[in-house]
């Protein structure tokens, strides 16, 4: 049943974690101590956290610069004692150099670190190194305790002048940085030294533990998987939109499956390599098709359990608006990757995803309107063509693609997510508003439809 408006936040965020078979009822995301580890864990690096580099462009606070430190929050999917951090300048065009880089306990919606759990980060026992175009570079490892849910900052200094950097954008996070000049400031406490935000995370591509864990799982998706909008609230009612809550930043889809996991008993780390407009097809002016960043993105995470992929979206509500057809030849190519690589995958389907609204394309058709929020839907009709590609993509998906070679499961967001009254529409207490990116509530759905059985028992 659709939530009503001013529904508490506290009882939908229940109502979910229970979806979730999740252990107890919290608004606020902290540190959970892990459930009974089983038997298959043995000591072995995994990833904590992780968001795929996107490009080199001068935007948002990449602009370059000189003599500058930067302060990035993120939070961890797993618990650990000891960490190392990887930094990636894949897209970047000129060398760049860490003067210096910390690991600490950080705070949501600040940038002061507790010093108490601090530490220096050191490359082949320096303090420094240089990041070529094109490269990467993973600290040495660093006696470092935290739990799950521990939001954690990594503190970085950019020495002398440097040139925009392989970037991911964030969107929904709040990161920090000095004015040029500053100088090396990565130990400043209470952070006042940082006096500018960015939304981006800047060369910080991942953070691994090492332990007794059973290994890795990579959601590899768009937007959607890389939590677009999973800060938004679930009390307002489609068409009215959702907005913002200032300290929800555990609500992406690979935050819900951390915790869900940990509640189960696993030890398993969790990354997101979802990045905003990546399409399964070939879009000009479009990020690089997961088949062609499956390499640098995917193969380089540690100890793999298997991925979860989540496309098609892009491609359906793109100026293009593509047809199930080439989407299912790119997605069988896909999952022929995949299986090369000898992963074991779980594909998704589409929920609501947005229309086509291209006048140009053949499937266009009407498209929601303050008069009628749900036109273009399936139900009653007439569609827009991308919700009839959509259902033949889904269905194609529920056949043919959950017999492909290499394929373990299905995770059926569409039943999880659409509103049986309205199924071309997400459910209202899952959209943020604009009927293709979920909020916080929906991401938890879509992590509690993804099968376990092929993982580690």
């Amino acid at each position: 049943m659709p939530l009503s408006p001013g529904f508490p936040k506290a009882l939908a965020l229940c109502a979910m974690a229970l979806a979730a078979s999740l252990s107890g009822c919290t608004t606020k995301v902290t540190a959970i101590v892990p459930a009974t580890p089983v038997a298959t864990a043995k000591p072995i690096w995994v990833g904590a956290w992780g968001a795929s580099m996107s490009n080199a462009e001068a935007f948002n606070d990449n602009t370059g610069g000189n003599e500058r430190s930067y302060r990035f929050l993120v939070t961890s999917t797993i618990d650990g004692s000891q960490a190392r951090v990887k930094f990636s300048n894949v897209y970047g065009r000129s060398p760049v150099t860490l003067g210096a880089a910390r690991l600490s306990w950080g705070k949501d919606g600040s940038a002061a670190i507790d010093t108490a759990h601090d530490t220096a980060l050191k490359f082949n026992g320096s303090s420094s190194v240089t990041i070529a175009p094109g490269g990467t570079v993973t600290s040495d490892p660093a006696d470092f305790a935290f739990g799950m849910g521990q939001v954690l900052a990594v503190s970085v200094y950019l020495k002398g002048t440097f040139d925009p950097v392989s970037r991911h954008d964030a969107y929904f996070i709040k990161n920090y940085t000095t004015a040029d000049g500053a100088g090396d400031v990565t130990t400043d406490g209470t952070g006042a030294a940082f006096t500018r935000t960015l939304p981006d995370w800047l060369l910080i591509n991942e953070i691994d533990v090492y332990g007794e864990y059973q290994g890795t799982l990579a959601m590899f998706g768009s937007s959607t998987t890389d939590g677009f909008k999973a800060d938004y609230s679930s009390d307002r009612i489609y068409p009215a939109p959702n907005v913002p809550i200032a300290d929800q930043h555990a609500n992406r889809v690979t935050d819900w499956m951390a915790r869900r996991l940990n509640a189960a008993g696993y030890r398993i780390g969790v990354l997101n390599a979802g990045i905003p407009g990546n399409a399964v097809t070939e879009l000009p002016g479009f990020a690089p098709t997961p088949i062609k960043r499956f390499a640098q993105d995917i193969q380089t995470m540690p100890n793999l359990l298997g991925v979860v992929s989540y496309f098609g979206s892009i491609d359906l509500r793109s100026s293009d608006c593509v047809s199930a057809p080439a989407m299912e030849v790119a997605t069988q190519q896909l999952v022929a990757t995949v299986a090369a690589a000898k992963l074991p995958l779980v594909l998704t389907t589409l929920p609501p995803t947005g229309l086509c609204n291209n006048p140009a394309q053949a499937n266009y058709g009407p498209l929601p309107s303050a008069a009628n929020p749900y036109a273009g839907g399936l139900t009653p009709g007439p569609a827009n063509g991308a919700e009839v590609q959509r259902a033949a993509f889904n269905q194609w998906i529920l056949s043919t693609g959950a017999n492909l070679p290499g394929v373990v499961g299905i995770a059926d967001y569409d039943k999880a997510l659409s509103d049986p009254q309205h199924p071309s529409f997400l459910l209202p207490q899952y959209n943020s508003g604009d009927n293709f990116h979920m909020n916080g509530m929906g991401y938890g759905a879509e992590a509690a439809a993804v099968p376990l059985t092929f993982l580690p028992k």
